[in-house]
């Protein structure tokens, strides 16, 4: 017996601008989506590499919720983001905790906050 991952699925205010701006901006891929019966794209994910992100749109949400992204070679990540131009809350930087991280906002408001344990 074990537990494997946990993925919240998180409300945004339009899921078809999310998937294309987690697509195309933040390189994630495999994408798919749910319809309802009245052939309305309600649910979906997207992935890159282990990570998979699950989204559900609510219009009149309001994000008020930091996530952590723990990540691999977070030097390359931080790169390739701002060679994208993706607008930084802050900076790549070491905190005293043992994690070197940046963030930024995503277009829904979620302070995503991307991690890499510090090696002693």
């Amino acid at each position: 017996m074990k537990f494997i991952r946990s993925n919240p699925h998180l409300p945004v205010k339009n899921l078809r601008q999310t998937l294309d701006y987690y697509g195309d901006t933040l390189g994630f891929y495999d994408e798919w989506t749910w319809t309802n019966n009245n052939g309305y794209a309600q649910d979906g994910g997207i992935r890159r590499d282990d990570m998979r992100l699950l989204f559900g749109e609510d219009p009149d949400y309001k994000a008020n919720l930091s996530i952590m992204w723990f990540v691999e070679n977070i030097d390359e990540i931080f790169a390739e983001f701002q060679t994208k131009g993706i607008e930084l809350a802050d900076t790549l930087r070491t905190h005293p905790y043992g994690l070197r991280e940046f963030c930024f906002f995503d277009i829904n408001g979620y302070c995503i906050r991307v991690a890499e344990g510090v090696e002693e």
